[in-house]
């Protein structure tokens, strides 16, 4: 059975137009769609480059904290041999507790400009403030004290300091009263970090 013979017809001119008109349309959409999907790309890998360095810093600063703790016990010790708890020593031993305290926690009487500052070899920085791509380390030690108390009458101690309870404590010097090491560390392009210990030790040695 034969066919009759297919005739090609061709669309109009008007419709061939609107066409071309739909591929740019659909070719400018895909465009669209593969920027934003580049951009997520690289926004993640961004982020992810972010919270990589933000973790190694934090890292790094509790490290120098670590090392500012062990010379904070030995500062402390310094601070109260011979029964001289009680003498604060300007921007770096609290006698007392002291308040008020920032949102932090941290006493506002602390004047950081002043406090001293060392790299993470304990080596003296002159100017903490300034960003020299070390890490700079301050710490200032509080003891938990209300008031200064009698350093002779252990129950006076107990009455106005915090301590860690003990029935073999029975002179300022057996008893284990609690101090705060409070310590800032500032890292390159003006990263910080806070840390705090409570430690404990003699009021008197």
């Amino acid at each position: 059975m034969n066919r009759p013979p297919l005739h090609r017809r061709r669309l109009p001119r008007a419709l061939q137009r609107a066409q071309r008109g739909m591929v740019l349309i659909v070719v400018l959409v895909v465009l669209v769609l593969l920027l934003l999907a580049g951009a997520g790309a690289m926004r993640a890998v961004d982020s992810g480059n972010v919270i990589s360095g933000n973790f190694s810093f934090q890292q790094a600063a509790m490290q120098s904290a670590d090392r500012a703790l062990t010379d904070a016990l030995n500062t402390a010790a310094a601070a109260v041999a011979g029964g001289a708890g009680n003498t604060a020593v300007a921007n770096r031993y609290f006698s007392m507790r002291q308040t008020p305290v920032d949102a932090r926690g941290v006493p506002t009487a602390i004047n950081w400009n002043n406090v001293a500052c060392v790299d993470p070899a304990g080596a003296a920085i002159a100017s903490c403030g300034t960003d020299t791509g070390e890490y700079r380390i301050q710490y200032v030690i509080e003891r938990m004290c209300s008031a200064s108390p009698n350093m002779a009458d252990i129950n006076d101690i107990r009455a106005k300091c915090e301590y860690d309870a003990s029935v073999g404590a029975v002179s300022a010097t057996s008893i284990a009263v609690n101090y705060r090491v409070i310590t800032r560390v500032r890292g390159p392009r003006g990263t910080e970090s806070w840390f705090e210990a409570m430690v404990s030790g003699p009021a008197s040695h």
